[in-house]
C-alpha cells in the first residue's frame, strides 16, 4: 500500500520564524517502515506549498491511505487538507491532540474522515494499516475510532526505548528553523513522554501523566544518528519536562560529553527542579536555552493554576540559570481568574525583574478536555476572541473572561506585557550585545519590528507604564 503522511500547508504563504519537524508523523513513518510498508511524508507547511500546489501533489501521488495530524489552534488547515485529499485517496486517518480530545465529534466536524487515532499512535496506526492492507472491515483495533465505534486508547508504551527513531530521512530537514537559533538548521527530539504534574490548563490526551523516560544510551545513539545523517547540531528537546529526574538528566549530559558530541540544545525545565550542579552539567553538555513555565508572579495565580511553585523558586531558578551561562525563556499566562488587572501588572513587573532572555505572554486558554475548560464552561467564562499574541496561529483563541476581566482589558494587558518587557532600553541593548553574526542581527531586527508594529496597532490604547 502507498501511505502518505501529511503536515498541512499554511493558511497563506508568509515568512515563518519557526518551522518545526512534524515529529509525530516521523514516528509513525518509522513504525510503518519497520513493518515494511511504503510510506512518504509531505510536510506542506515546511515547503510553504500553496493550496493549489498541495492539491497538485496529492493528485499526482494518489495514495491509498492518507494520515494527517491535527492540533486545535490550526484545525481549519487540517480539515481543508482532508477535504482536498478526499477525492484522491481511499482511506483518510486523522490523529493528534484534537482527535484525542474530541474523539467521535471529529466525524461531525469533518465528515471526510474515515478513522481517528486516539492516544499514542505507533501501534494503533500500524494495526489499522495492516487491517486495511488485508481488506478487512476495520475499526476493531484498539486506539482506532470510527463514526460508529469508540474504542479505548492503546496502553501507553512503557519501554519507549523500543520505539524506532523518527524517520527523519523522509523530511525536508533543511527547511526547519527556530527563531532563537537564527541561521542554524535544527531538529527536534523526545527524550521522554508524559508529565507528572497537573497544571489545570494542560492537555494530556496523548502522552498522559505518567512520565516515561528513554535511557541515556538510547538518546545518545539517536543524537549520533542525527549528526551523522543530517549534519544537524542544534536540537530542541520536545519533552514536556526534561528535568523531571536530576540523575537521568546529568547522565544524558555525561553521555553527550563522553561521546564528544558538539551540539547545542534547548529544553523545558521546571523552576523547582534545577540546582547549581544540574545546570553546570547542562551548560557543559551544550544546553543553550532552558524554557520555564513561570505563568505568574503572584502566589494566588500559581495556586489557581496548580503549578506547585512559588515566586521565590522562580527567582532562584532564573538567577542560577543565568549564573550558569544558560539563556532563559519564560512563559507567562495573563488573565488568570483569581488575579486582577493590577495583579497582572505585578506579573509583568516580575518578568522584568527576573529578566529572562526571552519571554512569551499569552492569555489563559481553556482548551477542550482540560480541567480549566470544564470550569470555564460551568461558570460561563469561556469565550473565543481574535488571537492576541503575535506568535499565535489561532484564528480564534479560547480565553477565560472571569468577573475580574473583560475582553478589552485582556487584549490590553497582553499588549502591555510585550511593550513593557521588549521595549525596555536595558532589554534592547542586552539583545544587541548578545549578537554573534549578521544573521542574528537580521533575525532580531525582523522579530523586533514585528513586535513593535503589533504593539503600535490602533487597538493598543490606554497602556499604562509600569513603575
Amino acid at each position: 500500500m502507498d501511505i502518505l503522511l501529511i503536515n498541512p500547508p499554511p493558511r497563506c504563504i508568509t515568512h515563518e520564524n519557526v518551522v518545526m519537524p512534524p515529529l509525530g508523523l516521523a514516528y509513525l513513518a518509522a513504525a510503518l517502515e519497520k513493518e515494511k510498508y511504503r510510506v512518504e511524508i509531505l510536510d506542506a507547511f515546511a515547503l510553504q506549498l500553496s493550496w493549489h500546489d498541495f492539491e497538485a501533489k496529492i493528485t499526482k501521488k494518489k495514495p491509498e491511505i492518507v494520515g494527517i495530524g491535527g492540533m486545535s489552534p490550526v484545525i481549519d488547515n487540517t480539515f481543508r487538507s482532508i477535504a482536498i485529499c478526499r477525492k484522491y485517496t481511499k482511506h483518510i486517518v486523522m490523529g493528534g491532540p484534537h482527535v484525542s480530545a474530541y474523539k467521535q465529534q471529529i466525524f461531525t466536524q469533518c465528515p471526510h474522515i474515515d478513522y481517528g487515532i486516539i492516544g499514542e499512535g505507533e501501534r494503533s496506526f500500524v494495526n489499522l494499516v495492516a487491517e486495511l492492507d488485508q481488506n478487512k472491515s476495520s475499526g476493531q483495533c484498539k486506539g482506532v475510532i470510527t463514526r460508529d465505534m469508540l474504542s479505548d486508547p492503546e496502553d501507553l508504551i512503557q519501554n519507549i526505548d523500543s520505539i524506532p527513531f523518527p524517520a527523519r530521512h523522509l523530511l525536508p530537514n533543511h527547511h526547519y528553523k527556530y527563531a532563537l537559533s537564527p541561521g542554524e538548521t535544527i531538529t527536534t527530539m523526545f527524550t521522554s513522554r508524559g508529565c507528572p504534574y497537573n497544571c489545570i490548563f494542560c492537555d494530556k490526551s496523548i502522552f498522559g501523566s505518567k512520565w516515561r523516560a528513554r535511557s541515556p544510551e538510547n538518546i545518545i545513539n539517536e543524537l549520533k544518528e542525527i549528526i551523522a545523517n543530517l549534519g544537524v547540531k542544534t536540537i530542541i528537546f520536545y519533552d514536556d519536562l526534561f528535568t523531571v529526574n536530576k540523575e537521568r538528566a546529568i547522565n544524558i549530559c555525561r553521555g553527550i560529553i563522553d561521546a564528544g558530541l558538539k551540539i547545542t540544545w534547548k529544553c523545558e525545565g521546571r523552576v523547582n527542579l534545577v540546582d547549581e550542579e544540574l545546570l553546570a552539567w547542562m551548560k557543559k553538555a551544550g544546553c543553550k536555552i532552558i524554557a520555564y513555565g513561570v505563568e505568574s508572579g503572584n502566589q494566588k495565580g500559581l495556586d489557581y493554576l496548580n503549578k506547585n511553585t512559588t515566586p521565590e523558586q522562580i527567582k532562584r531558578a532564573f538567577k542560577l540559570t543565568h549564573q550558569a551561562g544558560i539563556k532563559t525563556m519564560a512563559y507567562f499566562i495573563l488573565g488568570i481568574p483569581v488575579e486582577t488587572y493590577d495583579d497582572t501588572l505585578h506579573t509583568i513587573n516580575f518578568a522584568t525583574k527576573i529578566n529572562p532572555t526571552y519571554a512569551q505572554f499569552s492569555a489563559l486558554s481553556p482548551y477542550y478536555g482540560t480541567k480549566l475548560y470544564q470550569e470555564a464552561k460551568a461558570k460561563g467564562w469561556y469565550k473565543e476572541i481574535d488571537a492576541q499574541n503575535p506568535l499565535d496561529k489561532d484564528l480564534k483563541r479560547p480565553v477565560v473572561i472571569a468577573e475580574n476581566w473583560t475582553e478589552e482589558s485582556l487584549k490590553r494587558i497582553v499588549k502591555e506585557a510585550h511593550k513593557n518587557f521588549y521595549l525596555r532600553f536595558r532589554y534592547i541593548v542586552g539583545s544587541i550585545v548578545r549578537l554573534k553574526n549578521f544573521k542574528q542581527l537580521v533575525s532580531l531586527f525582523k522579530t523586533g519590528l514585528g513586535i513593535f508594529k503589533w504593539i503600535a496597532t490602533p487597538k493598543n490604547k490606554s497602556i499604562r507604564k509600569i513603575k
